[in-house]
């Protein structure tokens, strides 16, 4: 290309009258004008400038040829450069395409993303209910390390008296061991007292039987002295029997009547002078009823306490 400028522009118009002289031929003799013949002078002019003209063109086809060739080469090389950047091209279609496939597979990842937002949305919204559930346990914790430190607080304090509570189970243990002696002891006077009291409480209740009995013996002996109404015409007026003492309970006659014995201070009617030990030996006065277990020993008032304390603890 760039030779093909370098062309002279005379060069061009002689190139096309001698292509049009090659490519049509000589002109036929019917066309040539009739005209004399030129003098050997002018046609050996003619002659060297045809010659001239000739070398001429032959230097230009020369040109022309080189030129062809150098134009042939640019074109070659210039279809190279194209097929280069066809090529360049391609590939830049093809990184292109590549680029814009993984920019598809972004975009289809990004919308599964965006479809599984909803999902992620509810996990964050459970990781944060698990979160606020995390730090109430932790506070729990921590108010329970807290009871715990005080315990272990007061625990170790505790153990800091152990051995003053050693000592005081000592004293303790001793107080126990007197304690228990003195029990011991206690206890064995407490049996002998309880033998005496069961001898005593079977002397009372034989002595409650012979009361009974003198009562019995009493009762039928008022019963014998008792007045026997007769309807025949004497009637004798003297009592075969002393007549007795209503209401003391007493013997007239032999006996000195009823007497007044002092149990406690107190004077108490229808007792018999005679009497064993400070107990009551003769009958009790009767007005009433039989005397029954609430009978009181003369002389010892203590004991028909003791008696029918017995008798309402059996």
């Amino acid at each position: 290309m760039a030779s093909r400028r370098n062309i002279p522009p005379p060069y061009d118009e002689r190139f096309i009258q001698a292509s049009e002289m090659i490519r049509r031929g000589p002109l036929p003799p019917a066309l040539h004008p009739m005209e004399p013949l030129p003098p050997p002078v002018l046609l050996e002019n003619k002659l060297v400038s045809q010659e001239a003209e000739i070398d001429q063109l032959a230097k230009d086809n020369h040109k022309l040829a080189s030129t062809h060739l150098a134009l042939r080469q640019d074109l070659e090389a210039t279809q190279r450069e194209a097929e280069k950047l066809r090529e360049h091209i391609r590939s830049i279609q093809t990184e292109a395409d590549i680029q814009i496939r993984i920019l598809l597979e972004k975009i289809s990842k990004l919308e599964a993303e965006i479809r599984a937002g909803e999902s992620v949305k509810k996990e964050l919204q459970e990781a944060h209910t698990e979160a606020r559930r995390l730090v109430t346990a932790r506070q729990g914790l921590t108010a329970k390390l807290r009871q715990a430190t005080n315990e272990l607080e007061k625990y170790r304090s505790d153990v800091e008296t152990i051995p003053e509570m050693h000592a005081e189970l000592d004293c303790l243990r001793q107080e126990h061991q007197r304690l228990r002696k003195t029990f011991e002891y206690e206890k064995g006077l407490n049996i002998e007292k309880v033998e005496q009291m069961k001898l005593m409480e079977k002397d009372l209740i034989g002595m409650e039987e012979v009361e009974r009995l003198r009562a019995e013996v009493l009762n039928a002996e008022k019963r014998a002295s008792a007045p026997i109404p007769y309807t025949g015409p004497y009637m004798n007026t003297d009592n075969l029997y002393p007549p007795p003492v209503h209401g003391t309970g007493g013997y007239p006659g032999n006996f000195g009547g009823p007497h007044l014995h002092a149990i406690g201070g107190t004077a108490v009617e229808g007792m018999n002078p005679y009497a064993v030990g400070g107990f009551a030996v003769g009958p009790p006065l009767i007005t009433g009823p039989a005397v029954g277990a609430g009978a009181v020993a003369a002389g010892n008032p203590s004991w028909g306490v003791m008696y029918d304390m017995s008798h309402t603890q059996t």
